[in-house]
């Protein structure tokens, strides 16, 4: 098989040779960057004073008056000391200086529910903007036509974006006291994503699913219920995932946090796969009633055994990931953490990763017996139990 058909076996449960991979260097799956508009001018809008733009990367800048007057904001300067950003969506960031993260949300953005038209009109990004799809279209014309490509958006989803314009606490008390606003307000956001969807196709860009990114949890559970995420995010989320599948693209969510109580309704509006950096926070064991009916990606627990076990450990674990997580007809995916050193990943682990599905994940050399030895009842985050016999 190739790329291509590797995942699309692999998320319809129909006999994939391999564990497909999601690794930016050498995997089977590509995501496709959407940007930017050009005609963003971050900065110059009253009240934005001091505030740079939030982009990782290669960045000209079309400067305001205030950026150009101090020596410590000439070139990249700006970027080694503590700072605010600010988003397309008018979201403000904390940066802490010469660290390449994506910083942490700030300050609300929208503390008045009231000025919430104002702020859209002033806000809400242009999806019909070409320069946002240039680099896109290019990557996808110099890349392996048979890879499996998804677009990656310039923005979080839904419960990200609203979370950092309400500041995070408000926004959790604002499913109490402003219920109406808030699903308002997803709606946008989920809008925008369809339009981003509608004019990549306009524009060329040929890809096979999208690559959403929402976080819906913490350590112990989801920020709320399965009852309440139904209430609230229903209706956004099948905004995305219906205007994707009406353009024939399949819908991977990347989402952090203990989520498995949520992956009942994401299921049944239709998602195709679920991207877990740490599947051993939600545990096999609660991600079990979901195996064969979710395409899972994961990378090796990213809190514990990948950035703390041995290479032998790494090994072993992705054995484990296939098996509790996939079936013999698929289901599975490994995701490759794409910025190891923000997390100090050793390198000889990433090496093991790889190694492990050298080993394990070939479908036709796993022996039929693996699929039904024992499995453990119970999983300690930073313990790798032994492969079937």
């Amino acid at each position: 098989m190739n790329s291509r058909e590797r995942i699309q076996a692999a998320l319809k449960f129909a006999k994939p040779d391999k564990v497909p991979i999601f690794d930016i260097v050498s995997g089977d799956l590509m995501p496709l960057p959407l940007i930017h508009s050009k005609n963003w001018k971050p900065g110059w809008n009253e009240g934005e004073e001091v505030l740079f733009p939030h982009v990782r990367g290669a960045y000209n800048w079309d400067r305001p008056d205030w950026a150009k007057e101090k020596p410590e904001y000439q070139g990249n300067n700006w970027r080694k000391i503590q700072h605010e950003e600010i988003d397309e969506f008018g979201c403000i960031w904390n940066m802490k200086g010469n660290d390449q993260d994506m910083g942490h949300p700030g300050r609300p953005s929208l503390p008045n529910w009231e000025d919430f038209e104002d702020y859209i009109a002033m806000y809400k990004p242009d999806a019909s903007e070409e320069s946002r799809y240039k680099p896109a279209l290019q990557l996808r014309n110099m890349m392996d036509k048979d890879r499996y490509f998804t677009l990656l958006f310039n923005c979080f989803g839904p419960s990200q974006v609203v979370a950092a314009m309400r500041g995070f606490n408000t926004y959790l008390i604002d499913h109490r006291r402003y219920p109406d606003e808030l699903k308002r307000a997803f709606q946008v956001v989920a809008d925008y994503h369809v339009d981003l969807m509608r004019y990549s196709k306009k524009y060329g860009i040929k890809a096979d699913g999208i690559w959403l990114v929402d976080d819906l949890g913490e350590q112990k559970g989801p920020f709320f219920s399965a009852r309440t995420f139904e209430k609230f995010y229903e209706d956004s989320y099948r905004t995305i995932i219906d205007g994707a599948h009406d353009l024939g693209l399949d819908v991977h969510l990347h989402c952090c946090g203990k989520i498995d109580p949520l992956l009942e309704p994401l299921i049944k509006w239709g998602l195709d796969a679920i991207e877990l950096d740490s599947p051993r926070m939600s545990g096999y064991n609660d991600l079990k009633p979901y195996r064969g009916k979710i395409f899972f990606w994961a990378c090796v627990n990213i809190q514990s055994i990948y950035t703390q076990g041995t290479p032998e450990e790494v090994e072993r674990e992705v054995w484990h990931m296939i098996r509790n997580l996939g079936t013999p007809n698929g289901g599975f995916g490994a995701y490759f953490y794409s910025t190891p050193r923000d997390i100090r990943a050793p390198r000889k682990n990433i090496r093991a990763f790889r190694q492990g599905l050298k080993r394990f994940g070939t479908y036709e050399e796993i022996p039929d017996h693996w699929w039904n030895a024992p499995i453990s009842e119970e999983w300690e985050d930073n313990k790798v139990p032994p492969l079937p016999s």
